[in-house]
């Protein structure tokens, strides 16, 4: 007696072969059933950004409501190019910040700190590209961080543009352009207790091979006691100057002052520099739209740290044909 499968109408002489075939009806339902439960994860996924967006722009909002109207003409004349406002409003923008974080209110804060930070800094930027260095070595000599636990509320935009600078002066004028306040400065955030200060101040990186201020220095006198902070600045060196990037690479890896796990970790900056060649930091900043960059690797530079890795035993955890974004952590 022959037996169907009632899913696909194959028929089979025994019983026992109907259980065993493979029945592609079944996979098909085992498959819609996958991809349905994958629709579901991205609904949820949607929901949570949706979500999450609405809470950034409530914050904002409620930032721009409590914001002083000082903080508010000065950053549009300020966008207007007027240099003297350009000061009203980091004065008024630290004011603000620094009432709402003294009296606790910590969402009316971030509001306002997020809320005016991209346009005060494409202001600031846009008044330095066009007035110079001194514009901003004056807001350095006004607010400088005196400790990782007292930094000016306004640091990060004053960083954002301190960065643009850096990177600018490297690309279009060479290394040794740079003026050496700005490297002291944005290497002063190494202990930063900020998250948004020590990630704005990563462009420190860009000043590798100045001639005055010694990056490759200080990143080794640092790394055993802030590695976040190094492994950040990290990629931004290689974006500068690979060769001289895979050298500090090269030594920071066989330095037994760090611990082995530690040491694969500022190795693992490989895979953001393989897998992104934009830089995040400064922050609501394109180098590649702002000044043509495109960084690539040189093959040369690439297969050294290869063999880097290998000598020092990282490729151990590694797929056997590793890439460098295989590393990422």
């Amino acid at each position: 007696m022959a037996h169907e499968c009632d899913a696909c109408g194959e028929t089979f002489p025994t019983l026992t072969r109907l259980r065993l075939h493979d029945c592609p009806a079944e996979e098909s339902e085992s498959q819609d059933s996958l991809s349905s439960f994958d629709a579901f994860l991205d609904s949820i996924s949607d929901a949570l950004e949706a979500d999450m967006q609405r809470n950034v722009q409530d914050r904002e909002k409620r930032g721009l409501e409590a914001a002083s109207e000082s903080l508010k003409s000065n950053l549009e004349a300020a966008a207007q190019g007027d240099v003297d406002a350009a000061f009203g409003m980091i004065a008024h923008y630290e004011r603000d910040l620094r009432a709402y974080h003294d009296a606790e209110d910590y969402d009316t804060y971030r509001g306002i700190l997020w809320a005016f930070y991209e346009p005060a800094a494409e202001a600031l930027d846009e008044i330095v590209t066009r007035e110079g260095w001194e514009v901003l070595a004056d807001l350095i000599d006004a607010y400088p961080p005196e400790s990782a636990a007292d930094e000016p509320f306004a640091s990060p935009v004053i960083e954002n543009a301190v960065g643009r600078h850096v990177v600018r002066t490297r690309l279009r004028d060479g290394v040794a352009a740079i003026p050496v306040e700005a490297l002291t400065y944005l290497g002063s955030f190494w202990d930063s207790t900020g998250d948004v200060s020590g990630e704005e101040s990563f462009t420190y990186g860009w000043g590798i091979g100045h001639p005055e201020h010694s990056v490759t220095d200080h990143l080794h006198d640092v790394v055993t006691e802030e590695l976040f902070w190094v492994r950040g600045v990290l990629p931004h060196t290689f974006y500068a100057d690979q060769h001289a990037a895979a050298d500090l690479l090269d030594a920071l890896l066989t330095d037994e002052r760090i611990d082995y796990q530690d040491r694969y970790m500022l190795a693992s900056i490989l895979a953001t520099v393989d897998r992104d060649s934009t830089p995040k930091i400064p922050r609501y900043w394109d180098v590649r739209e702002a000044l043509d960059y495109r960084f690539g690797w040189d093959e040369t530079v690439r297969t050294r740290l290869r063999e880097a890795i290998e000598t020092e035993g990282f490729h151990a955890r590694l797929p056997e044909n590793w890439t460098f974004s295989d590393m990422e952590v």
